[in-house]
This record gives C-alpha cells, sequence and structure tokens, in this order.
C-alpha cells in the first residue's frame, strides 16, 4: 500500500508527498453496465451518441458495451465514443435544455447514456436525471433541496454554521441538478486567503455514534490548478472529552489522473494527518460519494462511484499508527473549505444528501 502524508498545519500546507493505494471504480466516463439510452438521436431524440438537431438525426457514433438502446437511427457497437446531445437532450449536469452539450465517453467509465426525456446511469447502473428520489425514501436523511427556494438554504435542523468565513457562498440553485431541479452550490472566488462555506446539520440522534452518507457531487471546470487542500464533507463532535473535525477532502494541483492531481483523502483537522488514495474526483460531471463513520467501533470506509476506495477502509488506526479520532458526531455539515492560494473560483454542487445506519448506495 502506499501512503499519503499530510503536512502539518493545513492552512500553510503547501506539498502532500506520496499516495493511497488504488481503490478501485474507474473514473473514466465510458458507458457502465445498465446505462440508458446510450446511442444515436434522432428526430427530436436524446442521449450520447448520435447527432440530430430538431430534425433526424444522422446515424448515431457508437457507444461503449453496455448502455441501451438509443433514439431511432442510433446505433451500438463497442468501445466507440459519444457525440452530441439532441435539442432537448438530457446534457452532462442532467437536466434537460435546448442544444444540450456535446460529451466525450472514453473507455471504462462512470457515465452511461441518457434517454429521451429520462437520465443517466454509472457502471453499477445508477442513474441521475428525472425526479428527486427523496420523497418517501427509507433513510434517516434525505435532503434534496427541492423545497428551498433559490438563493436560499434549507432550516430546521439546517443552517450555516457560525464557524464559516472567508469570502464565498453556499445557497440553493437550480443550473444544475443531480435529481429534480435545485441543488446547493458551493462557491469560493479565486484568491490567496483561506475559507469555508458549509451547510451544517445538527440534531443527528442515532446516527451520532455512526452513519453511512452519499451525496452526489459536480466539479465546474475550468478549476484552480496550484496545490490545493480543499475539504468536501466534515464531521465534527467530542472524542475522549476533546473536540474533533474530521473531513472527506482533496489535496492535489487540479483536475487529472497523475499521482500529482487532486486526490481523494480521509483527515483529522486536529494535528492536520490522515491518509489518502489514487482516486480522483473528476470535473463537469456528477459524482457519486459515499462514507462511514463509526464512532462506536473506530472504522471508516469510503465509496466513489459505487466502488469502495480499499485505501479508506480503516479499522482503529491511520496507516502511521495514529488512531482515527472518529467522535460521537454533534454536527455534520457538506460544502468547500479551501487553505491555500487559487487562481480560479473552486466552484461545487452538492445534491441528495442522505445519511441512515445501513449504506445507501448510487442507484437509490
Amino acid at each position: 500500500m502506499l501512503l499519503f502524508g499530510l503536512a502539518a498545519g493545513c492552512n500553510q500546507e503547501q506539498s502532500a508527498s506520496g499516495s493511497g493505494e488504488s481503490g478501485g471504480g474507474a473514473t473514466g466516463g465510458g458507458t457502465g453496465s445498465g446505462g440508458s439510452g446510450v446511442g444515436g438521436a434522432a428526430s427530436g431524440g436524446s442521449g450520447f451518441g448520435g447527432a440530430a438537431s430538431g430534425g433526424s438525426g444522422a446515424a448515431g457514433a457508437s457507444a461503449g458495451t453496455g448502455g441501451g438502446s438509443g433514439g431511432s437511427g442510433g446505433t451500438i457497437a463497442t468501445g466507440g465514443s459519444g457525440g452530441t446531445i439532441a435539442t432537448g437532450g438530457i446534457g452532462a449536469g442532467g437536466r434537460a435544455g435546448a442544444g444540450g452539450a456535446s460529451v466525450a465517453l472514453a473507455s471504462g467509465g462512470s457515465a452511461g447514456g441518457a434517454a429521451a426525456g429520462g437520465s443517466y446511469g454509472g457502471a453499477g447502473g445508477w442513474s441521475l436525471g428525472a425526479a428527486s428520489r427523496c420523497t418517501g425514501s427509507p433513510y434517516a436523511v434525505c435532503q434534496d433541496f427541492e423545497s428551498t427556494a433559490e438563493g436560499a438554504t434549507p432550516g430546521g435542523d439546517w443552517s450555516l454554521p457560525g464557524t464559516n468565513y472567508g469570502v464565498g457562498t453556499v445557497v440553493v440553485a437550480s443550473d444544475y441538478a443531480a435529481r429534480g431541479s435545485h441543488s446547493l452550490k458551493v462557491t469560493i472566488p479565486a484568491g490567496d486567503k483561506s475559507a469555508e462555506h458549509y451547510l451544517q446539520l445538527k440534531n443527528l440522534g442515532p446516527l451520532a455514534n455512526g452513519h453511512f452518507g452519499r451525496i452526489f457531487f459536480r466539479v465546474h471546470s475550468p478549476t484552480t490548478t496550484p496545490f490545493v487542500h480543499w475539504d468536501l464533507i466534515l464531521g465534527a463532535g467530542p472524542y475522549m472529552g476533546q473536540n474533533r473535525r474530521i473531513r472527506w477532502g482533496v489535496t492535489g494541483s487540479g483536475v487529472g489522473t497523475s499521482n500529482g492531481n487532486w486526490s481523494w483523502i480521509y483527515n483529522i483537522e486536529q494535528g492536520d494527518t490522515g491518509t489518502g488514495s489514487s482516486v480522483h474526483p473528476i470535473a463537469n460531471t456528477w459524482m457519486c460519494v459515499e462514507w462511514q463513520w463509526d464512532a462506536s467501533n473506530q472504522e471508516v470506509r469510503f465509496y466513489f462511484d459505487d466502488a469502495e476506495v480499499q485505501a479508506f477502509h480503516l479499522d482503529t488506526k491511520l496507516p502511521n499508527g495514529t488512531g482515527l479520532q472518529v467522535p460521537t458526531f454533534s454536527t455534520l455539515s457538506f460544502g468547500l473549505a479551501k487553505y491555500q492560494a487559487t487562481n480560479a473560483d473552486l466552484v461545487f454542487w452538492i445534491d441528495e444528501i442522505a445519511l441512515d445506519t445501513q449504506r445507501i448506495g448510487c442507484a437509490n
């Protein structure tokens, strides 16, 4: 196993050394098993593959193995790549819009095709687009932001914490959504100052001692290129008489798949220690991020696009021998914190935050 060292004092962090072991789950954009509607788009159709602009589409370009049938006039073949989404199709963000978007599908990937009026899916058959699945869900928490107005934040047990600082915003928006029409949009402008902008959940009840979580997450590109440590998910509470903040985040230099690019990390804020992986977030598409935090048994796990990242299946201790320090959770926070200078805005979207005592999965 390759280990990932986190430099002390993340507000002054300039580099990270090493990387974790490969965590499973391709991050490419090929058509996964169970994706729907990959192939050519004909008159009024939609989907990755063929081209159309309201009239009859030309014969579709080929799509990866595992897609369903596309619109009439398209073809499906092994090993191809995507083309243009027809007028009214589902764009890469999972929302309908005139003209859609042009999306290239690489081999081995996590995105399936878009069916007319419908959704696109991942390697395990999970799908996005269409309506939110929070309504009537069995999960202890399922926040889809659908009932919150644009520019606002949810109420009740949800709030903007007093620990937020620096320039930036965290509000409900409708420009992208994994499902439904709303998501949480977090923006921290380019600059040389650190900032933290989270939406926080309190009153966790039985989830305080341990839970599984799942979010859909999207990064806007072009994004910052210098080294940066940013955090996406933060859990806080008492651990052995002291406060602890533990985080799922990223360190590295820009989007990519090399060891130096953004890679997922597990980080303990106190002492700025943790461990990393060689699994990388990608840009301009929805990702599925899952985790387990178990305070009772001091165990953590992490899943990316339906595949477990083995480097983050940790029991009691980090690879460097430090305890995991999973607290009894008082709060969970979702958003963005960054700790180094950035040369472009950091813009993230988060949708369908689900929490429960069992793993939720990307398909639900």
